[in-house]
């Protein structure tokens, strides 16, 4: 997949059928509702008003026949009876029994409309042939009354059935347009409820669905390469924007990765060569150290000998050279010592194998040479060791160094008649060591850098030295898992305190 690629499922596509569908229930709802709403209302409208229409014929029958009944008690008293339009009263009538028949809604209603007009026929025959009389001056006969009222009480009757049939339906009208009204209502709200719900569910997805992929993408940028030297492969999921940015992501990902080789590669060609110079430098310095070292020893006891013992009758500036000579001779052998210290320094990346070492057997050896010369300078050195000192794990050829630069630089800055003295006690799971002198001290804004490579002091300087031998120190004994620490007041003396553990990993 490309970023021009079309998406089958794009986000904006998922967000809009989400969106389409709910809508699309919310048009429903309403196209429903009018349907319902509408069909009640054109039923209730055309059963009310044919009911209506019924009702509203059947009251005028009865007000015709009402009016004729006082037309009907004057005639039968013998008085003049009112005036009225009998003729336009039948046609009214008529149209009146006509419209009962042609509104007919409910069953027996026809049956009903039927008798009514038969009635209303009958009633208006005798009517009218009551008229005539009436007009001719002819007497009506009592059954001819008669006959003319049971008529007009059947049509009552028939108009008080009729009436009552079609309030009946009128009122059953009512109550299914309730009803109707009613279940429209709970259609509404169900499937408004179902829209509410697919909303809910929907938006639950389509979160889940957007951010799930987007929390993995930022989890996986943020611990990228903590934990691990590959970058990671993220899943892509689905075909939409989201799997086009995952995809991406690799993409860069294998850039990076192919940059970080191609640089680990640069790195290691780097690192050889400067390996490689670094290793001719230290065979340099050997080979230039051991070199100087036996004739630089040879010129220096010739020097010595010669301004120790000089020849009979020698002049004031001959011994002066001499004096100066041996100077030059001690700042030259301290310099080549410092080249070896160097050298060592840079053979301190090669491990070497550990052995089991007698502490006091090992620092006696080590001192013995230490011991002549503090002899020859009227200096006191004194070695103390602690009961049940264990034998410990060390590098049998560098760590006894680490005792005599210790010893031998309290020796070069001790005058005579001052003391050193070198204590070995244990403490646990490790020894601790300390070396203590008399000598001159060491300025305090010294001690921060005592152990930094190259530190050179007004003293050292003094010797001739470039200040290799403490920082050579410092890194034997962190080699041993151990630590070091120095203090020192100025005019009283120096204490180095160090410790290596016993069990060494």
């Amino acid at each position: 997949m490309t970023m021009n690629a079309p998406w089958r499922f794009s986000l904006r596509a998922k967000l809009f059928y989400g969106i389409l569908i709910p809508a699309a229930i919310l048009v429903v709802v309403i196209f429903l509702d009018y349907a319902n709403l509408g069909a009640l209302g054109r039923s209730a409208e055309t059963i009310l008003a044919k009911n209506y229409k019924s009702i509203q014929a059947a009251h005028q029958i009865n007000r015709v026949i009402q009016n004729r009944q006082d037309w009907l008690a004057a005639a039968l008293l013998g008085q003049a009876p009112p005036v009225g339009d009998h003729s336009r009263d039948d046609q009214d009538l008529s149209q009146a029994a006509a419209v009962c028949r042609n509104n007919v809604t409910e069953p027996g209603e026809r049956e009903l409309a039927e008798e009514l007009a038969a009635s209303l026929v009958r009633y208006q025959d005798l009517f009218a042939s009551l008229r005539q009389a009436q007009a001719k001056g002819m007497d009506w006969t009592a059954t001819n009354y008669r006959r003319l009222l049971q008529v007009q009480n059947e049509v009552e009757t028939n108009l008080a059935q009729l009436i009552a049939v079609n309030e009946q339906a009128m009122a059953r009208a009512d109550q299914e347009t309730q009803r109707v009204a009613q279940q429209a209502r709970i259609y509404s709200i169900a499937l408004l409820a179902a829209a509410a719900a697919f909303t809910l569910v929907f938006s639950f997805f389509i979160s889940r669905r957007i951010s799930r992929p987007l929390v993995d993408l930022a989890r996986s940028i943020t611990q990228l390469r903590q934990d691990r030297q590959e970058y990671p492969r993220l899943e892509v999921r689905g075909q939409d924007e989201l799997a086009v940015l995952t995809t991406e992501f690799n993409r860069l990902f294998e850039r990076l990765q192919e940059f970080d080789q191609a640089n680990l590669q640069k790195l290691n060609a780097e690192q050889r060569k400067v390996l490689e110079a670094e290793q001719a430098k230290s065979r340099f310095i050997a080979d230039l150290s051991h070199q100087l070292k036996t004739p630089m020893t040879s010129l220096g006891m010739s020097v010595n000998l010669l301004a120790r013992h000089p020849l009979p009758g020698g002049d004031e500036r001959l011994r002066r050279l001499l004096e100066t000579a041996v100077e030059d001779c001690g700042r030259l052998s301290a310099l080549i010592n410092e080249l070896v210290d160097l050298s060592r320094l840079e053979a301190m990346a090669t491990p070497r194998p550990r052995e089991l070492i007698n502490l006091p057997e090992m620092i006696e050896t080590c001192l013995r040479p230490l011991f002549l010369q503090a002899e020859e300078k009227g200096v006191s050195l004194t070695t103390r060791y602690g009961s049940a000192l264990p034998a410990v794990n060390m590098d049998s050829f560098r760590f006894p160094w680490v005792i005599t630069n210790l010893v031998g630089n309290a020796l070069r800055y001790t005058p005579p008649g001052g003391r050193i003295n070198l204590e070995v006690t244990r403490d646990g799971g490790r020894v601790n060591f300390r070396c203590q002198d008399s000598g001159s001290g060491i300025r305090p804004e010294y001690l921060p850098h005592i152990f930094d490579r190259y530190a050179q002091f007004a003293a050292r300087e003094a010797m001739g030295t470039v200040g290799l031998g403490l920082a050579i120190v410092k890194e034997i004994i962190e080699q041993h898992r151990g630590d070091i620490s120095v203090s020192s007041r100025l005019g009283e003396g120096t204490t180095f305190d160090f410790w290596i553990p016993v069990e060494q990993g």
